[in-house]
């Protein structure tokens, strides 16, 4: 476990999740609304507060009602705010976002009207702590005196810095970090047209710096000093999410780097957790199994004359597997009885009538088809047991197909 500090900027964020992106002057009613704590540096040390880490933020507070709901919910997640320069000026930053649920992208508007934390603040803090200091590439009149104080009474502290955007003055500074985040956005401003030459324009500024440049979905490359230009490729998932993908995969890298892992390996952790971050909304339980990380069964196990009850991985909720023999395929149904809603093996096994090719929930005696679920016998005759999906891969293992 490592003692992490972190620079840079808290935003509250709302979060609106669309089934589609609105045209011009169209009227979209949202399916759902989200209020959570955003920022790059506060998205990553939460992701390090759950790979074991102690994090603290440095960053300005404003005195409204929507600071003190930011101070709770990061106290929730485990980050320091020790550091936090409070503002009695201006108001707390805000980001307004649609999430696009066809695909996962996501569209940000950004509104600030706060004073980012300055020199004097930091040079107050005992930066000899801790074992790893991060900076966003912002406020850089600021940002070239909180390095200088870094570098120079902790100079063999790791110091790592995200260039998201171009900003005035800051490439003159690039030469006093150790490890130096850069992605597609700040590459394409800057006229480059792909990772590596991004990469070698960079080389020229930092010839010490292990450099890492995301590029979407094409993946990470990376370089140290003196060393080749190397790449990860990303893992192709299902996107539901991809808001904080960029500060998971920065929080992955810097906590292998920190135990002592080889670049390339971090930053193929890098990569897998970010791919494991979209293929969730938020950044709650990174580290817990999705429904589909693991397997339901083997479906060599299943058959027609008896009833498998299988526990969702990450989920509150079993499934009932079963062979339909006619069809020759495996069907698969919410373990809950549509009568009282119990499930169906609540007051003992599920018994199976592969001759009528039914199944008997354990309490009130409903009988259903293996085929489609139907009930009929039972004081639910006519309801449906409701199917669940499934997928089987070609080592006959059984997953659940589910998208949320």
């Amino acid at each position: 476990m490592a003692n992490i500090l972190a620079v840079g900027n808290l935003v509250l964020d709302t979060i609106l999740i669309t089934d589609h992106f609105p045209e011009e002057d169209e009227e979209l009613r949202a399916d759902r609304r989200l209020r959570q704590p955003g920022g790059n540096a506060a998205n990553s040390l939460y992701v390090l507060s759950q790979l074991g880490h102690q994090t603290s933020l440095v960053t300005t507070l404003a005195a409204d009602q929507e600071a003190r709901l930011l101070t709770q919910a990061l106290q929730q997640r485990g980050i320091d705010l020790s550091h936090i320069q409070r503002k009695l000026k201006g108001a707390t930053p805000s980001s307004y976002i649609l999430l696009n649920q066809q695909g996962g992208s996501r569209t940000i508007v950004h509104y600030r009207d706060l004073p980012e934390v300055d020199f004097e603040h930091f040079a107050k803090i005992e930066i000899e702590a801790y074992d790893w200091l991060h900076f966003e590439g912002r406020n850089v009149p600021e940002l070239k005196g909180m390095l200088n104080i870094a570098r120079t009474f902790c100079p063999d502290t790791p110091r790592s810095l995200e260039l998201e955007k171009p900003r005035e003055g800051i490439e003159a500074l690039l030469n006093q970090v150790n490890v130096l985040f850069t992605g597609k956005h700040y590459a394409q401003a800057k006229g480059h047209a792909d990772a590596p030459e991004c990469i070698q324009s960079l080389r020229e500024l930092a010839p010490q710096t292990l450099i890492i440049c995301t590029w979407g979905e094409a993946g990470a490359w990376w370089q140290a000093p003196d060393g080749a230009l190397k790449h990860v490729p990303a893992q192709k998932v299902r996107v539901k999410d991809t808001l904080g993908a960029g500060d998971t995969f920065l929080a992955g890298v810097i906590h292998k780097l920190l135990a002592s892992a080889a670049p390339g390996e971090a930053v193929r952790y890098g990569s897998e957790l970010a791919a494991r971050k979209c293929r969730q909304h938020g950044l709650d339980n990174l580290l817990a199994p999705l429904a589909d990380d693991l397997p339901l069964a083997k479906a060599e196990d299943i058959s027609a004359a008896k009833a498998t009850i299988a526990k969702v991985p990450g989920r509150d909720t079993s499934v009932i597997l079963i062979r339909d023999k006619d069809a020759d395929t495996i069907k698969a149904y919410v373990n809950n009885c549509p009568h009282q809603q119990v499930p169906l093996n609540e007051a003992y096994k599920v018994d199976v009538n592969p001759f009528a090719k039914t199944l008997k929930c354990s309490v009130h005696d409903a009988w259903f088809k293996v085929e489609d679920g139907e009930c009929v016998d039972g004081p639910c005759l006519g309801d449906h047991l409701q199917p669940f999906p499934i997928r089987i891969d070609e080592a006959g293992n059984i997953f659940a197909a589910i998208d949320d």
